[in-house]
């Protein structure tokens, strides 16, 4: 029973092990943030709303329509008499004084139809319904900044996460290198071949690249968790990317053209200038409001001593009507005046932005290109001159410090390489986004 246990036990944890080691691609992490992560969420459901209101709009040019059934008994004199009437049983008697100063308690059940049409509403309608369609074209335009803005973050994460295994893998190196360093340092100094003092030299070089893997594995870990809560998954989950090198070449992106694209493409440009728009609609609302009104009205209704036995009557009409004083309707044109103002002011204030992040992406893009280059050649030098100062050190020729700031140097470059790579990558994710073309990832996959 003992071993049929531990090979359930071993068994268990062979799955585990085979699921934690989930690879996962740039595509399938930006989709599965999509399909679900919270802001998107929320900017579709603001988006839903501003087409409800919209809807609603709509809804204001067609005719409004209500019935109503009312039942009533009273003795009030008033009452009576015109119930009465309603109803089509008034008669010769009922003009005794005597009735008509203290009638009996009577009845009146009535059912009514009243169908209302404002046929000029002093604009309000109209720009009711085109204030709504803006604010459906602002809300849509938020979807594509959310969208966007999560993928850039999906993308920073993934290839953050990338990073970090890739920085992991050269501590780690640098590492074994030391630790077979040190061991040789040890048996030429067994040998007084050596001083003790350059076994001391590697031990402390080995103390720092061991720092460095313990604080890799730090940043892997955080990487991994910032990636499985982007893709709103358990902080637990154990990611790993399925590309990370980011090796490849991008187009190069000219600036003017760049700036062009971001102030007709981006959201918060299209946004901007919807709601300038709808700042002027507001002030010719509140002029508007100085018009007059003209309503239509009609209503079927029929009275009765119960709602089976009732007279029915007719009524239509017109209705033109206009406010001869309020001293609130100048204050609002002036308000409407200053808000439209600042409509058009933010509006150019959101131009600035928009182009100020662009030429701040293009730059940051156009610098990282550059590290990347200098950081590459940079490694490889590293790479050569520790091999020859590594030849120099076994045959006598340098000290042991030389020897050592060349392996540190080496690190060094190739980390600076890897953070040049990411920076490039991502800066170049970040152009794309400012420039509101960020809508997929072919280019990074």
């Amino acid at each position: 029973m003992t071993a049929v246990v531990r090979a359930a036990a071993l068994a268990c944890a062979l799955i585990a092990q085979t699921a934690a080691a989930e690879e996962i691609t740039l595509r399938e992490a930006v989709a599965e943030a999509l399909s679900r992560h919270p802001s998107l969420v929320a900017a579709n459901a603001t988006r839903d709303e501003a087409a409800g209101r919209l809807a609603e709009a709509h809804a204001g040019w067609f005719p409004r329509a209500e019935a109503a059934a009312v039942s009533t008994r009273s003795n009030n004199p008033v009452f009576v008499f015109g119930s009465l009437l309603e109803q089509g049983r008034f008669a010769q008697q009922h003009f005794d004084p005597a009735f008509l100063n203290d009638p009996a308690a009577l009845r009146n059940d009535r059912l009514s139809v009243t169908i209302r049409y404002a046929l000029f509403d002093q604009f309000r309608r109209l720009d009711s319904m085109l204030q709504a369609r803006n604010g459906v074209e602002q809300a849509s335009g938020g979807v594509d900044e959310a969208s966007q803005r999560l993928r850039l973050d999906v993308m920073s994460r993934f290839f953050a996460l990338g990073l970090a295994h890739e920085r992991l893998e050269v501590t780690r190196e640098s590492v074994k290198a030391s630790e077979a360093q040190a061991a040789a340092i040890r048996e030429k100094l067994a040998e007084g071949l050596v001083v003790e003092s350059d076994l001391l030299s590697t031990e402390v070089q080995l103390a720092a690249d061991r720092q460095q893997t313990i604080a890799a594995e730090g940043d892997l870990a955080i990487a991994r968790a910032a990636l499985a809560i982007a893709l709103q998954r358990p902080i637990s989950a154990d990611l790993s990317t399925a590309s990370s090198t980011l090796e490849s070449e991008l187009p190069e992106i000219e600036l003017e053209s760049a700036i062009a694209r971001g102030l007709e493409r981006r959201g918060e440009m299209r946004g901007a200038r919807l709601s300038r728009s709808n700042a002027d609609l507001q002030i010719r609302t509140a002029r508007g409001a100085l018009l007059p009104r003209l309503d239509l009205y009609a209503n079927w209704g029929a009275s009765g001593s119960t709602f089976r036995h009732r007279n029915s009557d007719t009524t239509a009409g017109a209705v033109m009507s206009i406010d001869v004083f309020d001293g609130g309707k100048f204050a609002r044109v002036t308000q409407a005046r200053a808000a439209a103002a600042a409509a058009h002011a933010a509006t150019d204030l959101t131009r600035d932005r928009i182009k100020m992040e662009i030429i701040a992406a293009y730059h940051h893009t156009h610098s990282a290109r550059e590290r990347v280059a200098v950081a590459a050649r940079a490694s490889e030098q590293a790479g050569a001159a520790a091999e020859m100062i590594h030849d120099r050190y076994e045959n006598g020729l340098t000290t042991i410090t030389e020897h050592l700031r060349a392996q540190a140097a080496l690190l060094r470059a190739r980390l600076d390489l890897l953070a040049a790579r990411y920076d490039y990558f991502t800066g170049y994710a970040e152009l794309l986004r400012s420039t509101g073309g960020l809508n997929d990832v072919d280019l990074f996959s």
